[in-house]
């Protein structure tokens, strides 16, 4: 949306539902509105502070020093994003070559060539692992299990409820719609003789007793572990952003997390920027003007100079299975 010329590649499809915190900061709510994305306009929830709560009902909140945020039903602000970057769904990245004066990247479409490459593809990047970046895990292994309540609730607030075991983070996302992200440890997502929603429930009923009988709109979600970290996050022409280099030993807060800050894009501006977030697996489409990739360099170079790989697959396997 603000790299001029970018082609934007996805390997999957639009409208996709995957776990998030669908939640967007007033600095992220700048950013699109400059690309063009009002989402005042597009008619979704102020979000206009946070709120951490403790089990002693005792609680903290402020507000936003400068606009609001917004509460983004993820499948809605896909669709959004995609229109105006002009994604081309349906193609995964299968290589990644980072020259001194260029990135090649082969996908299953064909051969791409630019001047840069930003991957934004999550916290099991498939590019990170094409390039050795990966590592093995660090700290205490952390998840999420994220589901979407039909109610009508009152409030402007991200709302973080600390349990010591688990957190929920519940922000409004639509007419009649709340999001509740639960993270802990494995142990404290799915107890012992209980169904993961079950376990929902039972933590649901310590942070917001209210909602703990409200009907699922849909199936819960997992991600994580979230104690995932590449070795590197840039090196040459191949620059990893989003939620994958930020993690550590544990995660951002879902629903409060700034999206990629300008000054992230800004490194790979030029005249051929090549921008590649998360891929996977999906129905295959055509990438631009041919449905095959040229052959030789010379044609490579000409075909689809100015590209961009959007986010695609998710969180790997454990991230984007449905619970039950």
């Amino acid at each position: 949306l603000m790299i001029p010329g970018a082609l934007v590649l996805d390997a999957a499809t639009f409208p996709r539902d995957k776990p998030c915190g669908e939640g967007l900061m007033p600095g992220g709510a700048a950013l699109l509105r400059e690309a063009g994305v009002d989402l005042a306009d597009e008619g979704f929830p102020p979000l206009l502070g946070v709120c951490y709560r403790l089990p002693d009902r005792s609680s903290a909140r402020a507000s936003f020093a400068q606009g609001c945020g917004y509460g983004v039903r993820r499948t809605r602000l896909d669709v959004l994003l995609a229109e105006r970057a002009g994604v081309r769904t349906g193609v995964r990245v299968t290589g990644v070559r980072s020259l001194p004066d260029r990135v090649e990247v082969d996908t299953s479409r064909g051969s791409l060539v630019g001047s840069a490459l930003i991957a934004a593809d999550g916290i099991r990047s498939p590019v990170a692992r094409m390039l050795g970046w990966t590592q093995p895990s660090r700290g205490t292994a952390r998840y999420g299990v994220v589901g979407h309540l039909a109610v009508e609730r009152p409030g402007s607030d991200v709302e973080v409820s600390l349990l010591g075991d688990a957190e929920t983070y519940l922000a409004p996302v639509g007419p009649e719609e709340v999001l509740v992200a639960v993270l802990g440890g494995r142990g404290a997502l799915r107890a012992p003789g209980l169904t993961t929603e079950q376990t929902y429930r039972r933590i649901l009923e310590r942070s917001h007793p209210e909602l703990a009988t409200a009907p699922l709109l849909g199936g819960l979600t997992g991600a994580g572990p979230f104690n995932l970290r590449p070795r590197r996050v840039a090196d040459g022409r191949v620059f990893l952003a989003g939620e994958g280099p930020r993690q550590g030993g544990s995660p951002l807060p879902p629903l409060v997390r700034q999206p990629v800050a300008a000054a992230e894009l800004g490194v790979v501006a030029g005249p051929h920027p090549l921008i590649v977030p998360q891929l996977g697996s999906s129905r295959d489409k055509g990438v631009g003007p041919a449905s095959r990739g040229p052959s030789s360099p010379a044609q490579r170079q000409r075909w689809q100079p100015n590209a961009a790989v959007g986010r695609g697959a998710g969180l790997g396997g454990a991230a984007r299975r449905r619970l039950r």
